[in-house]
């Protein structure tokens, strides 16, 4: 396909912003330009030609090979165009992101999404910590946007969540949902302990039955909620998992909290 590549050649001494690298602001721009682009690190800057080997066309596509997590905010506040990252992503890839596409083909390290907007993120591996969430200090995480995990991720994701939907295929680890806001987040896999600590509003859709439920949330009965229907009906194209759950999803255990917050949060775990 078509579009700007860079091949990483040399493992930089330290970490990296490589927030500068977003296919709209190289976008017509010629290759010996973008060899100069210098990166910071952490007392020094790094050109891009030191690092990466450098071909294509500079479209509205920049793919990014052989990332070993020395690369921290790729993606970060991108608004239009494609970013594909192949390898090992750093931290804080996507922040704030604005209405691009990222793929990951490899894993992603902590705050993947965080405080995204707009947009579309999709990891074919695991990620780390604070996915979905905000950045520490900040009073809210995701507020928009669809946040899709192939495998695993840490804890805390979905933490002070306002909006979007961040989908989860594998399993999540403690306190998914702290803090939550409002938004949507669907897990296929199985949830560790305390899952929707302190959250006051919004959706979490179980495949499995949490480890552990805190005592502060209210057994709600069985629901067959027609809003949830449609919101899974609507995932078929995501994938053969989540068309699994949508077809055999026949009610939820519906769970009311957390009580320690507002209480109007809800888990709804799958019979």
């Amino acid at each position: 396909m078509s579009g700007l590549r860079l091949s990483l050649r040399a493992r930089p001494p330290a970490r990296v912003d490589g927030s500068a690298l977003l296919p709209e602001k190289l976008q017509g721009q010629t290759l010996d330009a973008i060899r100069r682009i210098a990166l910071p690190g952490w007392n020094e800057f790094h050109e891009v030609g030191e690092l990466f080997e450098v071909s294509g066309e500079a479209t509205d596509r920049l793919q990014i090979d052989q990332l070993d997590g020395s690369f921290d905010r790729l993606g970060a506040l991108a608004t239009a165009g494609t970013l594909v990252l192949r390898g090992q992503a750093g931290d804080l890839v996507g922040e704030g992101l604005r209405g691009a596409s990222i793929e990951i083909e490899g894993a992603a390290g902590d705050y993947l999404g965080c405080g995204m907007r707009r947009g579309r993120i999709e990891v074919r591996g695991n990620a780390g910590h604070f996915a979905g969430s905000g950045r520490a200090g900040e009073l809210q995480g995701m507020s928009g946007g669809t946040l899709l995990v192939r495998g695993d991720v840490g804890d805390r994701a979905a933490d002070r969540m306002r909006r979007g939907l961040l989908l989860v295929e594998g399993d999540a680890g403690d306190y998914l949902a702290s803090r939550m806001l409002a938004g949507t987040v669907v897990l296929l896999g199985r949830a560790a302990g305390n899952a929707g600590y302190l959250m006051r509003r919004g959706t979490v859709v179980l495949d499995q039955r949490p480890a552990q439920m805190l005592p502060t949330f209210n057994a709600n009965g069985r629901q067959d909620l027609l809003a949830i229907q449609l919101l899974l009906r609507s995932l078929g194209g995501e994938g053969p998992r989540f068309s699994r759950l949508a077809a055999r999803a026949g009610g939820f255990e519906r769970w009311l909290g957390d009580l320690a917050a507002s209480g109007q949060g809800e888990l709804l775990v799958s019979f």
